[in-house]
């Protein structure tokens, strides 16, 4: 049985408190930080007095509010332009929008949460996701803590909570508030736990709702929350049906669409599967289901739910049907936990030679029902925060000791939204039929109706953004991740010689047999070799390399014979459009003939390891001639294509020298990039390159691990930290933005940016490979 002791643990994280709620005590440890800690500490214009704390709970007294007006609220270490609330899966993705400057921005009472497109394009329901939450004080108040269940018709508008706080780790996103005299938290947890699998896979997220022990003494409080039917489909006129089942101690409620369509999103939500809600039942908790009028209006009168279930199945926007609990807390029992997630099975149809095959969710090689999964998080909550703590306080740290704590802010905002972009498989043959894949969620140009707009699966060039957080938390992910573009490379299906670019639009991966896909040949060929050489120096697993060692050397010969000079095409930065010569580019190429030379050593081919290490070499030799502007010029640096001599841009694929330690290009190269960097300093950043002045916050980090100063490593984390705390776009953190002006530049809502894990992967690398000095500044790495 799973419970919640009401065991507070203070957790110091480096030099500041930072609160982390833990399952088995979700009470956050809200010491507040020193003014010379708050790194981009943004704080809403008071109607009251401040005071200190004077103690986890008490925190500056604001008024409670009729409406979402602006209360005093610390944001630590920022306010970010979206706030994740539940964000465990491309499917189980709610967001808070904080950006454009709304004067309640960051405010949980009084907003819907919203699905990750927030409002790319415009839908009918703007991506709303009803998820409400009310607490009632003393029996004859109530207020709202998350959403805006006042807006439902027929029920009196109640007061909003007074929210004092906010602050995120890796996991966590913890709001503060004080109503009627009583102080409470609410935390959405959406663990990332790197070491069991199982619960990586597992699509559920908790919100925990903690009050203060010593507000309890003095206080009757009853806790309410309910989530619609938007959370099973995208369609509001679709009829749902649902189920309400006990399994050990949890109650659970089950929410599909009452026709499912297998494989199948609208809005990129999925049409089959279900919406799950739940907690551990006791005496003091009930469940409920009906009308939002009704069930709302039941628990703001009453403070409780009667326990009655709503049987008369119907669509989502008809007499809008909730789903919801409501529990008594006490001193012996502060806190209690709500288990949100979507899950389904199928998961994903994948190619083979044999035809398409269907795989489910990782999850179900330990849990054969939703219900046993869901029961089980609940009994193994405990367990499972606590290792998701332990990977927010080693992230920190971590963060902190490479780069400083604007570094810190910037990996553990991208931390979940980097999880969420994969889901990982099993077809039920054991461990080696295990594998990863990976939604590229909001891209391939514009998503308003004039666009043609894909959700592309396993897309070489976005897992490879993703590649650093996974070298750094968990590597074998990465492997997970190639293993099927891999198979499919060796099937025998996909005639090109280079590496397909994608294997389908999500969830359908059918491959491309004729051979049309997405033409990046000299950029997928160099990612896969770079990411193949990455997992293998921190797993390895020469295994791996023995079993596609053809394959990796049939894309090797590709690049030295089309690397070195590109023919005009895209690279993964599509959206700028095909380009020939890109010096960039070629960059990859030589680097994907340098990790073939990696691997070849691996496998102790030393003859051919030499070969590959000094085609690399002179391919080096001859790309300083062609790549760099012609001296005598105060800046030297790399242009952006050999034929155009007043062309500059981010030489990003300069990391996967250093970061492999292949040591093919000079110092000085770098020396000269990361001089000129620090001369295009825009307002927000450094342009991609000279064509725009947008630029990529994924790349700006590559090239920040690539430099050879502290003070141009700085810059590019300073200026995304700036980019953030600006507000101009109302969505979850993108990877792509006006350096300028902060704005958002009108297409595709990226979100490659994991990246920001570069310095860590680094850091790892490092340490695998050996590397004791840094080799650009000689001084002893940590």
């Amino acid at each position: 049985m799973h419970a919640i002791p009401g065991i507070l643990v203070p957790l110091l994280l480096c030099e500041c408190a930072l609160a982390l709620s833990l399952r088995s005590s979700p009470q956050a440890e809200l010491n507040r930080p020193s003014d010379s800690e708050l790194i981009g500490r943004q704080s809403m214009p008071s109607s009251g007095r401040a005071g200190e704390a004077q103690d986890r709970f008490r925190l500056p007294d604001v008024p409670e509010q009729d409406g979402p007006k602006m209360t005093s609220t610390e944001f630590y270490p920022l306010l970010p332009p979206a706030i994740p609330l539940a964000v465990k899966s491309p499917y189980l993705n709610a967001w808070l929008p904080t950006g454009n400057d709304r004067q309640d921005a960051g405010h949980l009472a009084g907003h819907w949460p919203r699905f990750w497109p927030i409002s790319y394009p415009h839908t009918e329901r703007g991506y709303r996701l009803g998820w409400s939450g009310m607490i009632r004080i003393d029996s004859n108040q109530t207020y709202v803590f998350l959403g805006d269940p006042g807006s439902t018709p027929g029920l009196k508008r109640s007061k909003m909570a007074a929210q004092t706080r906010f602050e995120y780790t890796a996991s966590r996103s913890i709001f503060s508030f004080k109503a009627g005299g009583v102080h409470f938290n609410v935390t959405f947890v959406s663990p990332i736990t790197p070491e069991d699998l199982i619960s990586t896979s597992l699509p559920l997220s908790d919100l925990v709702v903690e009050i203060d022990s010593k507000s309890l003494k003095h206080h009757h409080v009853e806790v309410y929350t309910d989530i619609t039917g938007e959370w099973a489909t995208a369609d509001s006129n679709a009829p749902i049906t649902w189920d309400f089942v006990h399994h050990s101690a949890a109650g659970i409620h089950l929410v599909r669409r009452r026709d499912e369509l297998l494989f199948e999103e609208i809005n990129e939500q999925a049409e089959w599967g279900s919406a799950v809600y739940a907690t551990e039942m006791s005496h003091s908790t009930r469940a409920g289901s009906g009308p939002a009028r009704k069930l709302r209006k039941e628990f703001a009168e009453q403070g409780r739910l009667s326990g009655a279930l709503d049987a008369q199945y119907r669509a989502v926007n008809d007499d809008q049907p909730v789903f919801g609990f409501s529990a008594m807390m006490s001193p012996q029992k502060p806190s209690v936990t709500f288990t949100i997630g979507h899950m389904r099975t199928p998961y994903v149809n994948y190619v083979t030679s044999g035809g398409q095959v269907n795989l489910d969710g990782y999850w179900m090689t330990q849990f054969p029902t939703f219900t046993d999964a869901v029961a089980g998080w609940i009994k193994n909550g405990s367990a499972i925060h606590a290792a998701a703590t332990s990977f927010d306080r080693k992230l920190r740290r971590d963060a902190i000791r490479v780069s400083g704590k604007n570094y810190a802010a910037v990996v553990e905002l991208s931390a979940r939204q980097a999880f969420a972009t994969f889901e990982i498989t099993s077809g039920g043959k054991g461990e080696g039929d295990t594998v990863a894949f990976l939604k590229e969620i909001s891209s391939n140009g514009d998503m308003s109706a004039a666009y043609h707009h894909y959700m592309f699966l396993q897309t070489v060039d976005v897992i490879f953004p993703l590649y650093p957080i996974l070298a750094y938390a968990q590597p074998k992910l990465i492997k997970l991740l190639l293993e099927p573009l891999l198979r499919y490379a060796t099937s025998g299906l996909y005639p090109n010689q280079w590496p397909c670019h994608d294997l389908g639009t999500y969830p359908n991966a059918r491959g491309y047999n004729d051979g049309n896909d997405e033409a990046m040949p000299v950029e997928e060929a160099g990612n896969l070799l770079w990411m193949v050489l990455a997992y293998v120096q921190l797993s390895h697993d020469v295994e791996f390399v023995e079993e596609y060692y053809h394959i990796l050397t049939q894309w090797t010969a590709f690049l030295i014979q089309d690397g070195l000079i590109p023919a005009e095409q895209l690279s993964t930065d599509d959206f700028a459009g095909t380009l020939s010569n890109q010096t960039n580019l070629a960059v990859k190429a030589i680097v994907g003939i340098g990790a073939m030379g990696g691997l070849a050593a691996k496998t102790g081919r030393w003859v051919e390891s030499i070969h590959y290490g000094a085609t690399a070499k002179a391919y080096a030799a001859e790309w300083y001639d062609l790549a760099l502007t012609p001296k005598p010029i105060d800046l030297p640096h790399a242009k952006l294509a050999y034929q155009d001599e007043n062309s500059h841009g981010l030489l990003y694929n300069l990391f996967g020298d250093r970061a492999l330690n292949l040591g093919i290009f000079d110092r000085q190269l770098y020396e000269w990039q990361s001089k000129f960097y620090t001369t295009l300093l825009q307002p927000f950043g450094v342009p991609l390159d000279s064509r725009h002045l947008w630029t990529k916050s994924d790349w700006e980090m590559f090239a920040s691990a690539s430099s050879t100063s502290r003070d141009s490593r700085d810059m590019f984390v300073d200026s995304i930290v700036k980019y953030l705390k600006a507000g101009k776009v109302d969505a979850a953190f993108p990877d792509l933005y006006e350096t300028t002006d902060g704005n958002f530049p009108g297409r595709g809502l990226d979100w490659p940016i994991e990246g920001h894990f570069s310095l860590l992967a680094l850091d790892v690398a490092n340490k695998a490979n050996g590397v004791k000095r840094d080799p650009f500044r000689g001084n002893d790495l940590d």
